[in-house]
């Protein structure tokens, strides 16, 4: 039991959680967390981009100015005399601690001054600015060793031409870098923190997705439980505002105004029905009164005429309250008290109560019954759609193209899958086409063109009411077989008719009910408590 009720809490959070990512306001906060997710990135890369792009132009822009400064100093000194840039050079080296240089002359690329451990091959050739990794003297905190370290940079090249004595024209380069490694430092950090944001943003989208749409589902819920309880008849349950004046009470503002509308024009129709039905069964039945009366004091001559007239004043009769019973039922007004039924014990009832009058007739009343779970209902309507449903199969159960096939009936109670009840009624009459099996359900249709069979075509009408109080689908098909005469196939001229009910498992009692219920209990053994022993 205890695995049972384990499995059922698992099967209901599964059902939840499906019935939560289903809905279209977790796939609408998905999706603006999708655009909103692309746009900030974007954003964030612009931004990140044009900031890194103008501080290594910037960088660009003080190697370039350098290199203004030395042409500048070359020409207002000695041009062929290599010494004055690298002098030049060198003084920089000291004042600059966050640049980088390297002068050397000839083809032979002798080193005059340099920042390097090794010149970078891009040095000595590369235009305009380029990046390059250069080694770097570090000093390990540790051992104290002075080690070399790869670090990024991004540098410009200067070739100048002097003329030596002999008239030789010698190549002297320098070289001017900047080391980026903070830069590099902080788009690595930046791109491990996008990496982040895009791993948790999805989960904290999906938690607050869930959040949202379970408090917009619980406001939906709310709605439905009241369109529940007004379309099981209680016409009188409103919407609760929660006097937020946000979109949802100006909804459930609107359908209690539509709902006040329906139940006046319900309201009035129901009387206006009411009033008819009335004021015409009121002088039906006083005719009847003084017809019977007639009968006992009349002469022969009169007597068959009096009697169908009687006949035709009690078929209007049962017209008027059959009508009366549909409406009512509808309407949650009538069938007594709704509780826990037992479908088995109705239908054993309503058996033993028909099996003499089948027998009588000439019809094999056949019961198929079987234990099933307690549904929630009113019995006497439950009885009451049973009776109908025999007494419609003995109204057309017998066969007319078949005088030597015995009528048989067959009342079947079963449970069903999922809980509730089955209840159906078979028989092995003519049966009905397919395209007529919705329609006697509906008021005073009657299939039968000469009409001469006892009835008003309110007996299924009457049971698809009984249905829908009580929340059970009703459903017409097969019956039972004709005959099985070893034909492999059969149409629906071989099978009589059959009327299905399916009647749902009752409710479980919510929290809000329980906790009720609890403290009437508990009021209830103080009030025994305090009452003195007689």
């Amino acid at each position: 039991m205890a695995k049972e009720e384990a499995r059922g809490r698992l099967l209901s959070r599964k059902g939840l959680v499906f019935r939560l990512i289903n809905a279209s306001a977790f796939r609408y906060t998905l999706l603006f967390f999708v655009i909103f997710l692309v746009a900030v990135t974007g954003i964030g890369f612009v931004v990140f981009k044009s900031i890194l792009d103008t501080t290594m132009r910037r960088i660009d822009r003080e190697m370039i100015a350098e290199f203004a400064y030395l042409d500048e100093l070359r020409a207002r000194t000695d041009p062929n005399n290599p010494s004055v840039l690298a002098n030049e050079v060198a003084r920089l080296q000291l004042i600059r601690r966050d640049a980088l240089y390297a002068v050397f002359i000839g083809e032979d690329h002798q080193v005059l001054t340099t920042d390097f451990r090794t010149l970078p091959a891009e040095g000595l050739t590369a235009e305009g600015m380029f990046r390059f990794t250069y080694t770097s003297n570090t000093v390990n905190k540790a051992s104290g060793e002075v080690v070399g370290v790869d670090r990024p940079a991004v540098g410009r090249r200067r070739e100048y031409i002097y003329t030596r004595y002999d008239g030789e024209n010698v190549p002297l380069t320098v070289f001017t870098a900047r080391d980026i490694s903070e830069i590099d430092q902080i788009t690595a950090a930046a791109q491990k923190i996008a990496l982040r944001v895009l791993l948790v943003a999805p989960i904290l989208a999906i938690l607050l997705g869930l959040a949202f749409t379970s408090f917009i589902l619980r406001r939906v819920e709310r709605i439905g439980q009241t369109v529940r309880a007004i379309r099981d008849g209680d016409l009188s349950k409103r919407i609760a505002l929660t006097g937020s004046n946000d979109e949802f009470d100006t909804l459930s503002d609107n359908i209690n105004a539509m709902l006040n509308q329906i139940e006046r024009l319900m309201t009035g129709m129901r009387q206006v029905s009411d009033n008819i039905a009335h004021d015409l069964r009121s002088p039906l039945t006083r005719i009847k009164a003084r017809l019977d009366r007639v009968l006992q004091e009349s002469d022969p001559n009169t007597q068959e005429v009096l009697e169908q007239t009687a006949v035709d004043v009690e078929r209007l009769l049962a017209t008027f309250n059959a009508l009366l019973s549909i409406t009512r039922i509808e309407a949650g007004e009538s069938g007594g008290t709704t509780t826990l039924v037992d479908l088995k014990a109705v239908a054993e009832e309503m058996l033993d109560l028909y099996e003499p009058a089948a027998s009588e007739e000439g019809f094999i009343l056949v019961g198929n019954i079987n234990p099933t779970p307690l549904i929630r209902g009113t019995r006497e309507l439950i009885s009451q759609a049973i009776a109908n449903l025999l007494d419609n199969a003995f109204k057309y159960a017998r066969h007319p193209d078949r005088p030597d096939l015995t009528p048989t009936i067959e009342l079947t109670v079963s449970p069903k899958v999922g809980g509730g009840a089955l209840l159906s009624v078979m028989d092995n009459g003519p049966g009905v086409s397919e395209s007529d099996r919705e329609r006697i359900l509906q008021r005073f249709v009657r299939l039968e063109q000469s009409r001469s069979t006892t009835g008003n075509g309110l007996g299924l009408s009457l049971v698809a009411a009984i249905a829908r109080r009580h929340n059970a689908s009703i459903s017409v098909g097969r019956g039972l077989m004709h005959s099985r005469d070893g034909r492999a196939l059969a149409t629906d001229r071989d099978y009589g008719l059959a009327v299905r009910l399916a009647f749902p498992p009752p409710p479980k009692p919510s929290k809000s009910t329980l906790g009720i219920n609890a403290s009437r209990n508990a009021s209830l053994q103080l009030k025994k408590m305090d009452t003195p022993n007689n």
